[in-house]
């Protein structure tokens, strides 16, 4: 008899507690744990049975579901693994999941190029991998982008669900140029990755402004179950971010049509992948594109820009030239500095 996902997600969430060594765990914390995985999914407010859980661990030590699970009891009541690298998300698909994940692949496919499944691109080429990976024991052929040593990702779930939950939070945070963290209260909105950095975009509750905090300079987070929670009635998560790059926004800015041009060296690169979605060729004339965005200044812009060295020269409006004109004059003095 299959599985249904209700103990899909219990045995999902068992299997992360256990994972987690830093702390002790009792059947009764697994059984607040997957009451509570199974309130944020499911919406679930029955909370399972004592009775249940003894049966999912029974069901993840066997060989019923394939996972042997090593899960042994400490001091008579503590529950871990115990190999502590093991996990029932590493277990080695069979032949017949393969072939279920291969039917699956193909049925995806299908709805490559339309609109509406764009974002099931990154997701079948992972898909694919797996099963090429998994059949022929050989190494992985698709290498997407990660950062192991990111700080700050595991401020990700509790987050994800005081968005969904509509909780207040109290931030601990400490910008860079902060000599010392301070405690904030803020309402989430929306979380933001950005070059393989996550961002949340909140509003605090003193300014009533738009903030937007790096993950990785969170100290502590805080649910106040107390707080009313405040929704900025002008944000829009679905085009907050169309009209800047990477994070930084100042509401009361506008966008701004800049012109640039890039060398017949970084120009191919710039027409594959536009900077912005409002990228537009203007001409091309003695080995030189001319490119217009319409975006807010910023500094992930300027960071953008100046990436590309001398290949590529900002030309208008006026006040982002200067802009770029201090930057490359500071740059110049920093490289001259004890030279004779």
């Amino acid at each position: 008899m299959p599985v249904n996902r209700n103990a899909l997600i219990r045995y999902r969430t068992i299997d992360r507690c256990l994972q987690n060594r830093r702390r002790k765990w009792t059947i009764e914390d697994l059984i607040d744990a997957c009451n509570d995985a199974l309130y944020e999914y499911e919406d679930i407010e029955k909370g399972v049975s004592l009775r249940t859980i003894r049966m999912d661990l029974n069901a993840m030590r066997s060989d019923k579901l394939g996972y042997n699970a090593p899960i042994i009891v400490t001091d008579r009541k503590y529950y871990t693994y115990e190999d502590p690298a093991y996990s029932i998300s590493k277990i080695p698909l069979s032949h017949q999941d393969l072939d279920v994940l291969q039917d699956v692949s193909f049925l995806l496919q299908q709805f490559k190029g339309f609109s509406h499944f764009n974002d099931l691109d990154e997701l079948l080429q992972r898909l694919e991998d797996k099963i090429y990976t998994e059949r022929g024991q050989e190494s992985p052929v698709i290498d997407f982008e990660k950062n192991d040593l990111l700080a700050g990702i595991h401020w990700l779930d509790p987050l994800h669900k005081a968005i969904i939950k509509k909780r207040s939070l109290q931030v601990t945070y400490q910008s860079f140029s902060a000599r010392q963290p301070a405690d904030m209260v803020v309402y989430p909105y929306l979380l933001k990755e950005f070059r393989n950095r996550w961002f949340l975009l909140c509003m605090h509750r003193k300014g009533k402004v738009l903030l937007t905090l790096a993950l990785d300079r969170i100290a502590a987070i805080k649910e106040l179950p107390g707080e009313a929670y405040l929704v900025h009635k002008g944000f829009n998560a679905a085009t907050y971010f169309s009209d800047i790059i990477g994070v930084t926004k100042n509401v009361a800015d506008q966008p701004t049509r800049i012109t640039f041009m890039a060398n017949a060296k970084h120009a191919p690169y710039i027409r594959t992948k536009p900077i912005h979605a409002s990228q537009q060729i203007v001409s091309t004339a003695n080995g030189w594109t001319t490119f217009t965005i319409e975006v807010i200044p910023n500094f992930e812009l300027e960071r953008e820009l100046l990436g590309f060295g001398e290949g590529l020269r900002v030309t208008a409006p006026a006040s982002v030239v200067r802009i770029f004109k201090q930057r490359i004059r500071k740059m110049q003095e920093f490289y001259t500095i004890g030279q004779d």
